[in-house]
């Protein structure tokens, strides 16, 4: 049966993992990941079981909950507290602590490096469509008809309640790149978590585009969930650093779906620099030297759009190539 942090990494899905059990170690102890392994489950129900007082279990999940091991749900009979469903959850909601490490970060890139790859394989076959997608440089779009809500950043910043940038959690432990850090932005729900665990700050509508435009410029992409309605975040994402990027590009994993565009140069204007070359992180463009001019290939573009954003002759643009029905609905 192993330890209880074998069964802590059991409950999110990573079974047989080497590291996860280390790295929940390091949070909690052996009767705190008992705790976690007991739920969901009320503070009192906790009580109950591992007789403690009530006042001890409710600090205790106070303290689970900064650290990103637990999350809430109000329910009729009070907070039921729970751990995280998944590897991935884990990983976002705990590398914010602000007690994590030096150590616990390595820990967590070593996650990353060893046995991320392998899991990916199984999360591949057993989800129908990514969980994630990329959303397209707005400036670039060519579309046949309006650009929907939910593929625009602009909309989906306008139409958020709350918003707060957090740190990538991924260049956190990564650190494979110079790119920008405070970039990820987190919507409603999302940025109100984010918030009442002090993992992020509150930023107006106007930073939130500031931040979309300064990580544009950098050649990062936008990334959010993979559905029509209800967003949670938009991430940036650079190809070295992201959990999902680099499994796309070494190993051709699908773990995330390329915007409804692709990238179309207009020979013309074209004056082959190089510059999309070598901004595109999916080798989707060359120079073709016969003709002096850069070439897309349409299987390998994503749409993010960010070859675009510095081409200095304008040369670039983003067709529609996808129905809308490609976006799941949800």
């Amino acid at each position: 049966m192993g330890t209880v942090y074998d069964q802590f990494a059991e409950k999110i899905m990573i079974p047989g993992s080497v590291i996860i059990p280390q790295l929940i170690a390091m949070m909690a102890t052996e009767q705190e990941a008992q705790m976690l392994v007991s739920m969901p489950a009320t503070a009192q129900a906790l009580a109950d079981k591992f007789s403690m007082e009530l006042s001890d279990v409710e600090a205790k999940m106070v303290d689970f909950f900064k650290k990103g091991l637990v999350f809430k749900s109000i329910k009729p009979d009070g907070i039921v507290y729970r751990m995280p469903r998944e590897v991935m959850q884990f990983h976002d909601a705990t590398i914010l602590w602000h007690g994590a490490t030096r150590e616990y970060y390595d820990l967590w890139q070593k996650f990353m490096e060893e046995e991320w790859p392998e899991y990916t394989k199984m999360v591949e076959q057993v989800m129908p469509k990514p969980f994630t997608r990329i959303i397209p440089v707005e400036e670039s779009l060519n579309p046949k008809s309006q650009i929907l809500a939910y593929e625009s950043c602009k909309e989906l910043i306008e139409s958020a309640d709350t918003i707060a940038v957090t740190k990538c959690t991924c260049r956190l432990i990564a650190h494979k790149c110079d790119r920008p850090v405070e970039v990820c932005l987190q919507l409603g729900k999302s940025a109100r978590y984010a918030l009442e665990r002090e993992t992020g700050r509150e930023v107006s509508k106007q930073e939130a585009m500031d931040i979309i435009k300064k990580s544009e410029e950098e050649g990062l992409m936008h990334v959010t969930m993979n559905k029509t309605d209800n967003m949670h975040f938009i991430c940036n994402c650079c190809g070295c650093c992201c959990m999902a990027m680099p499994m796309m590009i070494q190993y051709g994993r699908n773990m995330n779906d390329p915007s409804r565009f692709c990238a179309v140069v207009e020979e013309e204007k074209c004056e082959s620099c190089g510059e999309c070359v070598e901004r595109c992180y999916f080798s989707a463009i060359v120079l073709d030297e016969a003709k002096d001019v850069a070439v897309v290939d349409a299987d390998q573009c994503m749409g993010c759009g960010i070859c675009q954003v510095t081409c200095p002759t304008d040369a670039i643009r983003l067709d529609e190539v996808r129905p809308k029905e490609f976006i799941p609905v949800g």
